[in-house]
């Protein structure tokens, strides 16, 4: 996987796109290619979307036909037919995004047990999530304390942390270098509406689909918002769990 700091939907992160001061039709193509390389970032896998269409006069975008391929099946391991994106009225912050709603008309995961008991989606959610603990160490303190452990094997995570009560957790740099001192564009999404959940469970070369209806995400960023590049992967991780809890 190579290193950018957003599908920062993502998927999904790619609602990071959401910068109405482009000019309306280069936002557009911006807004399609910020989707389909930060659904690659955190998925590690091709990410495409059909189209894209922001209007500035209303607040609202339209995605059409976005999918995530899926570890080296035949079939996209996520697809979504339709979002639609509405951006709050009031912006009072310059280095916040608000966005008031998502809408996802159908999302579609395909499900298969790959090795151990696995899962596609496991092994996707622990991909985001270590990218996630690399990214933003201080915000996942307990994967980001695996990553650090694994790198040194030496190290007696638990002793120090008992010896040493006041270092908190162990990570690197929370902050790139090119990032220090640059204030960082932010989002908070208030709400994500799913209208119809497919869960497609694929086993022995058979397909069980089961639909929910009416699926609803809580807030994501609070209100303070979180980077953009972070957000993306938050609402992939939201999205996937839903084929587990």
């Amino acid at each position: 996987m190579n290193k950018l700091a957003i599908l920062a939907f993502t998927l999904l992160v790619f609602f990071s796109t959401m910068l109405w001061y482009l000019a309306n039709g280069s936002l557009n193509e911006y807004l399609k290619s910020q989707i389909e390389l930060q659904g690659h970032y955190y998925s590690g896998q091709s990410t495409n979307v059909i189209s894209s269409d922001f209007s500035p006069n209303t607040g609202i975008a339209l995605l059409e036909q976005l999918s995530i391929g899926n570890l080296q099946q035949a079939q996209s391991i996520l697809t979504i037919d339709q979002a639609k994106v509405i951006l709050s009225r009031v912006q009072s912050d310059k280095q916040v995004t608000h966005i008031d709603n998502i809408t996802i008309n159908t999302l579609k995961l395909n499900i298969e047990t790959i090795a151990d008991n696995k899962t596609n989606i496991d092994a996707l959610i622990e991909q985001i999530s270590l990218t996630l603990a690399s990214d933003y160490p201080e915000l996942y303190p307990a994967i980001s304390a695996q990553i650090y452990a694994a790198k040194n094997p030496d190290l007696n995570a638990e002793e120090y942390a008992k010896k040493h009560p006041e270092a908190g957790p162990i990570v690197e740099h929370t902050t790139s270098k090119n990032s220090r001192g640059k204030p960082q564009q932010k989002m908070t999404i208030t709400a994500i509406h799913i209208n119809t959940l497919e869960l497609n469970l694929i086993q022995d070369n058979h397909a069980t689909l089961t639909e929910q209806k009416d699926i609803k995400i809580s807030a994501i960023g609070g209100k303070s918002g979180m980077v953009i590049n972070q957000i993306g992967g938050e609402i992939l991780l939201s999205l996937l769990n839903l084929a587990v809890n």
